[in-house]
């Protein structure tokens, strides 16, 4: 689905408009959640579709429940600026506002960017910062590890070019 073109997005609801049932699945994610969708479900909305929601997995959430942080306050921030410096600020903000408001943040990278992305997670957050990578979550090569800063920077980690949520917690007591 090509979410920035209008008529596309006209097309895909035809079938609706004439009364038959259509659905919208995506991969790891969930439509309009991590996925593309908002445009066609919002465009549903406007045509007086009736709208549906079905449960199935989401590897945001997915990876949220397994990774022992806050799962009752937490902040899901898509993807990460791409500009080195921007992105730097924004974790650092981001660890402020986890700290500050007791909330985990969870973003996701494209697998490309992975290694980059968690190497500067190692160099930019506090050492006492919980770090969660859930990768290929749902299938058999799935991994979810949580560790302090300091842990991950004590092993050699290579983040492989697979779909990875990252989700960290700053300012956690450990009883």
């Amino acid at each position: 689905m090509n979410e920035e073109d209008p008529i596309a997005t006209s097309k895909q609801l035809k079938p609706c408009i004439s009364g038959e049932n259509i659905g919208l699945l995506t991969d790891a994610g969930c439509p309009n959640i991590a996925d593309p969708g908002a445009k066609l479900i919002l465009q549903a909305h406007e045509n007086n579709i009736n709208v549906i929601p079905l449960v199935g997995p989401s590897s945001i959430l997915l990876a949220m429940m397994s990774s022992g942080l806050n799962g009752n306050n937490f902040s899901f921030n898509g993807y990460l600026p791409i500009d080195k410096n921007e992105r730097s600020k924004k974790i650092k903000k981001l660890e402020i506002q986890s700290k500050n408001n007791n909330q985990s943040q969870i973003f996701i990278e494209t697998p490309y960017r992975n290694q980059s992305l968690f190497d500067e997670l190692k160099k930019k957050l506090n050492n006492n910062t919980f770090l969660c990578v859930a990768k290929n979550i749902g299938s058999k090569n799935q991994k979810i590890k949580t560790m302090q800063i300091k842990e991950w920077k004590s092993k050699k980690r290579v983040i492989e070019k697979e779909p990875t949520i990252f989700i960290f917690q700053s300012g956690l007591i450990i009883f």
